[in-house]
């Protein structure tokens, strides 16, 4: 009995070797998740590069980002199995986009395209406010920023979220319909929101809703982030929406109780290593992204990977509209903070000016001018 207990501390003793020596050899492989390094291929990062840290000892991640790109959310059937464009391909690529914005630029404020029709309405935005002026393909040359599932694409929808995505359709057809039977055509409106009964309807087209999460790309994005020791602080914008501060305790506190929602849902935040991990539920019902509401469940993870560059990893969960989690990956770059140039992006509901510049525009007309 003696003898077989002792042969089988021995092989525990072994068991419990080995595994540190595996563990040693993976950690010597490669950096441990929450680590600096280049987290994408080919970028050009100093493999030795730490980041810079706070008095409290945590990564610095304070400052202006960029996080706006025009790489799009799902991989283009083109792409196939490609995860990654060339360099080559990235430059094509920014360099059409280039091109038109200097069209644009050359033609000028002061050029009026035909009364009475869109693009002269559309001509007469404000270059320095509109989130399409200046943006380019993401650093990290990525097809697609869902990372997972690995083809690229958003999950299957589930039987409630395919609900959802055909009430959407329908909304926007018989709307579309409407218009097109009225000689109306707003396709930009279309694409927004389902309906335009009444004033609640209007959406952020008129009203200050704010911002929904996971604000990324297009016309919502990152545009500060501040650090205490048991705060962070995200300032947002969200185009003509306005913009949204988020606070994110760090102090160790558990979720809200399950009865009390909120808008931006509840979050918390704590470090894994060098990467700030933030856990957000709680969201309201009024709220949606792509279909997801009250069941939606997000997990960031921000890691600070050059002096200018800081990895953003969103995994966006909700069982009522997706059959599997899934995660997207950006490259947000830092601008100058001494600059410090963030223009502002308000929102103004209830806003009378357009009728009033239209109005004056009637009595010029009138008048002959």
């Amino acid at each position: 009995m003696e003898k077989k207990s002792l042969s089988r501390n021995r092989t525990f003793v072994a068991a419990g070797l080995l595994g540190i020596l595996v563990a040693a050899l993976a950690w010597s492989a490669g950096p441990v998740s929450g680590q600096a390094g280049a987290p994408w291929p080919g970028l050009d990062v100093d493999a030795d590069w730490t980041p810079p840290r706070t008095p409290w000892g945590v990564p610095d991640l304070t400052g202006i980002w960029d996080s706006k790109n025009t790489t799009p959310l799902q991989r283009p059937e083109e792409y196939a199995d490609r995860e990654f464009l060339t360099e080559e391909e990235v430059a094509a690529l920014n360099g059409e986009r280039i091109a038109v914005e200097q069209a644009d630029e050359a033609q000028g404020r002061d050029v009026r395209a035909e009364r009475g029709t869109p693009e002269d309405v559309e001509g007469a935005y404000n270059n320095i406010f509109s989130t399409s002026i200046g943006q380019r393909y993401s650093r990290h040359r990525r097809t697609s920023l869902i990372i997972d599932p690995p083809n690229g694409r958003l999950p299957p929808l589930t039987p409630e979220g395919e609900r959802r995505s055909e009430e959407r359709s329908q909304s926007l057809a018989a709307r579309a319909a409407a218009q097109a039977a009225a000689g109306v055509d707003l396709p930009y409106f279309v694409d927004l929101q389902d309906r335009y009964d009444n004033p609640e309807d209007s959406g952020n087209l008129e009203r200050c809703v704010g911002v929904t999460l996971p604000c990324t790309g297009g016309l919502c994005g990152i545009s500060r982030i501040v650090q205490g020791s048991e705060w962070v602080g995200i300032y947002y914008e969200q185009g003509h929406g306005g913009g949204a501060f988020r606070r994110i305790p760090l102090d160790g506190r558990p979720h809200l109780p399950a009865h009390i929602r909120q808008w931006m849902g509840d979050s918390v935040g704590h470090w894994e290593g060098d990467t700030l991990v933030v856990d957000t539920t709680n969201f309201s019902d009024r709220t949606s992204y792509m279909g997801a509401q009250e069941n939606l469940h997000l997990i960031e993870r921000f890691t600070l990977v050059a002096p200018d560059l800081l990895q953003y990893q969103i995994t966006v969960e909700d069982d009522d509209v997706w059959t599997r989690p899934w995660t997207m990956d950006l490259a947000l770059v830092r601008l100058d903070n001494a600059r410090n140039l963030i223009f502002e992006s308000a929102c103004h509901e209830g806003n009378y000016a357009l009728t009033a510049m239209l109005a004056g525009a009637r009595i010029d007309e009138a008048r002959g001018r």
